[in-house]
């Protein structure tokens, strides 16, 4: 959960001045927002059938940038009736770290063979994310407590429990995308050398990099202490990395030999016996039989 203590937004409050930092959080809102509309729009156009996992799980995370982004906004120029702000931003914060995580299994499942993988995968994020939103929202909102230093406890202790918080959440997503970044290598084997198909996970891998960097560099922001650098960098982080989602799903597709206007309602939990030659046809791994999880984004068709 993403807290905004008091203190830590008071440091450089909104006056009415075109400060550096005010110009950063008016811009990285104004990104963020632009984002996850886009987002939503690209999901509905995307999307012929509006089910599955994968769906679900892209329009609601895509959708949580925006409170998440104006929650943050209306704290920090002390908008704070009722905690408007703090409650929108938290709310926002708890789907969009999950959620990305949801969006990341649910791709996954494409490449992965092994189900049992998946599903701990699945239980990890979910325990991980309870556990970590129900100790740091008692920790939060104990920081508005009358008593001042019962307050500072509190405050005290959600500092602590915020680099925790981020650290665990970047090492699920490096898991995840070391999972996926294995198998693309995996796969990329079995694809014809120099042809479409083995360029195109090469590409997908070094995409699934450039978000380890990201995560990393919202980490490093966490350790250091920018609060509200930090905080406002998420959301257009997080938008960004939901975009990258469409090059990756667009390549997976084209990879696995969907062609266009075709859905993938007819991918089965079973690679086939055809072998995946440039991006056409279902392959399957070398020298033993295996079965893919089905992946829930079956019912899109590409644009």
């Amino acid at each position: 959960m993403a807290s905004i203590p008091v203190s830590d937004i008071s440091d450089q409050p909104w006056r009415g001045e075109w400060t550096a930092t005010a110009l950063v959080v008016i811009l990285c809102t104004g990104i963020s927002i632009s984002n996850a509309v886009e987002l939503l729009l690209l999901v509905l156009i995307t999307f012929k059938r509006r089910s599955g996992l994968y769906f679900w799980s892209l329009f609601i995370t895509s959708f949580s940038v925006l409170p998440y982004s104006v929650g943050f906004f209306l704290a920090y120029i002390k908008i704070r009736h009722h905690l408007l702000g703090d409650v929108l931003n938290n709310i926002g914060w708890a789907i969009l770290i999950t959620g990305q995580s949801i969006v990341l299994y649910s791709r996954l499942g494409l490449l992965l063979q092994s189900k049992r993988t998946l599903r701990n995968l699945l239980i990890f994020i979910l325990v991980n994310g309870s556990v970590l939103y129900s100790t740091t929202t008692i920790l939060h909102y104990g920081t508005y407590h009358p008593d001042t230093s019962i307050a500072t406890r509190f405050l005290d202790g959600i500092h602590i429990i915020e680099k925790i918080q981020m650290t665990l959440f970047c090492i699920q997503e490096f898991y995840i995308s070391a999972l996926y970044i294995r198998e693309v290598w995996r796969l990329s084997k079995v694809l014809e050398k120099g042809g479409r198909g083995r360029r195109t996970m090469w590409e997908l891998g070094v995409i699934n990099v450039v978000i380890v960097v990201l995560d990393i560099a919202l980490l490093a922001l966490e350790y250091l202490g920018f609060s509200i650098l930090e905080q406002v960098f998420k959301g257009v982080v997080y938008s960004y990395k939901l975009k990258m989602e469409f090059a990756i799903l667009g390549k997976l597709v084209d990879v696995l030999g969907v062609g266009e206007g075709r859905h993938l309602d007819n991918l089965s939990n079973s690679w086939g016996d055809e072998s995946m030659r440039g991006g056409s046809g279902h392959g399957s791994w070398p020298g033993k039989k295996t079965s893919c999880a089905k992946f829930e984004v079956e019912h899109v068709a590409m644009v």
